[in-house]
């Protein structure tokens, strides 16, 4: 009987250093470290002169490419152009393309 209860002893004292021993290397040697600040997502750089002007420049060339989009789709409605209503979508699609071209500037 006596050696029942030092055994049991032993098994639970080699879990409990087992138990400790694993809690150990858990926040010492295994520990992962830790990641300095915020991740970086990768983006497309901006201009540091851009700020509120450029985004107002952005919010009145889209007000402005909306109301073109409109303007071409009245003319496209008609079953038939004229040379003005050609020479008109030429017109309004040209400005399209420049503010298109102005917006990959910047």
């Amino acid at each position: 009987m006596f050696r029942k209860t030092i055994s049991k002893r032993i098994a639970f004292f080699a879990m409990i250093t087992l138990i400790l021993g694993s809690a150990l290397l858990a926040f010492t040697v295994l520990r992962k470290p830790k990641p300095e600040g915020f991740p970086r997502m990768p983006a497309q750089s901006l201009p540091s002169s851009g700020g509120l002007g450029q985004a107002l420049s952005i919010y009145q060339d889209l007000e402005q490419l909306e109301v073109l989009n409109g303007q071409v789709r009245e003319i496209l409605k008609k079953q038939k152009l004229s040379d003005a209503d050609s020479t008109l979508l030429k017109g309004k699609l040209k400005q399209i393309d420049s503010i298109y071209k102005r917006a990959g500037a910047h």
